[in-house]
């Protein structure tokens, strides 16, 4: 029986080596753009802490820029700064949230401690980590919500 002996010349083992590569960085730009897809796996929760500063300190500017584009054509300043009025009549100051008690990556159920009494949030956001709806209220299953951002008309 005879033996072949296969050798490999040095150029196709450097095209291998580099085929390997150029199909590893292309796997790493695909799971880059594949996380940017979905927010971090604490967003809803650090939104939610910003939100609260925000709502506080009444910073209509600071609001308009966390809202996801669909929101941001929708409300115009100045209609924010009506609805945080209302939710201030409302609630008047929020001194803590709660973490959520339901939720995911997207969105999350809060308890509200306020000075007018306890309420509840909802908050959700899009992929890029971006608030497209978000209510404060004492009765979730109201149709109007007196403190709400929302997408829908």
């Amino acid at each position: 029986m005879e033996v072949v002996r296969v050798t490999r010349r040095r150029g196709n083992r450097l095209g291998g080596l580099l085929l390997n590569a150029a199909t590893a960085i292309l796997l790493t730009f695909a799971c880059i753009q594949g996380a940017a897809a979905e927010p971090g796996p604490h967003a809803v929760t650090d939104l939610s802490r910003k939100l609260m500063q925000i709502y506080n300190d009444r910073d209509v500017a600071a609001l308009h820029g966390l809202l996801a584009p669909a929101l941001k054509a929708k409300y115009a300043p100045q209609t924010l700064e009506a609805v945080l009025g209302r939710c201030h009549a409302l609630t008047g100051r929020i001194g803590r949230l709660s973490l959520p008690s339901y939720g995911q990556r997207h969105y999350g159920f809060f308890a509200v401690y306020a000075e007018a009494a306890i309420f509840e949030m909802i908050l959700e956001i899009d992929p890029d980590e971006r608030v497209f709806h978000w209510v404060i209220t004492d009765d979730v299953t109201a149709k109007d919500q007196t403190c709400q951002i929302d997408r829908h008309p």
